[in-house]
Formats: C-alpha cells, sequence, structure tokens
C-alpha cells in the first residue's frame, strides 16, 4: 500500500483486516514527505498486532517521477 493523505490510523485499519484474512505479507511504501508517515504506520502495526507480525524487509531508494527523484521506503511485513 502507498500511503497518501488518509488519516494513519484508516491504513493501519486497512493492515490489520489484510492480515485478519489471511495476507502473509503486507507492503508499506512511503514516497517523498510520506516517508515519516510510513514509519510511524510501521510503529502502530508493531504496537498494535506484537508477535504475531516480523518485520521482513526495508528497502530505501529512489524513483525518477515526471522528471524528478523521489526518495521512498518500502517496509515489508511478514505475520508469523
Amino acid at each position: 500500500m502507498v500511503l497518501g493523505n488518509k488519516p494513519l490510523r484508516d491504513y493501519l485499519l486497512e493492515v490489520v483486516v489484510s492480515f485478519n484474512r489471511g495476507v502473509d505479507i503486507v507492503e508499506i511504501m512511503g514516497k517523498g514527505r510520506n516517508i515519516s508517515r510510513a514509519v510511524t504506520l510501521y510503529n502502530m502495526v508493531m504496537n498494535r498486532l506484537g508477535d504475531t507480525v516480523a518485520l521482513e524487509n526495508v528497502e530505501i531508494g529512489s524513483l525518477l517521477e515526471r522528471g524528478r527523484r523521489i526518495s521512498y521506503i518500502k517496509i515489508r511485513l511478514k505475520r508469523l
């Protein structure tokens, strides 16, 4: 899921529902100004779900969008 302008609790609910439906891996992606929101969402998920979810991978890089480079972070969570 790519973070936008919705409240973080909406994304938190989306992650929790995804894991409850049986999805094994969820990716949280924050681009540009939403990088810090992605990290905050990760912390909210870990506080909410605790030992049932583990951090699988973190990818940091930059994308070329509309001729400009935009930094991103991709956080991959795995259900245990």
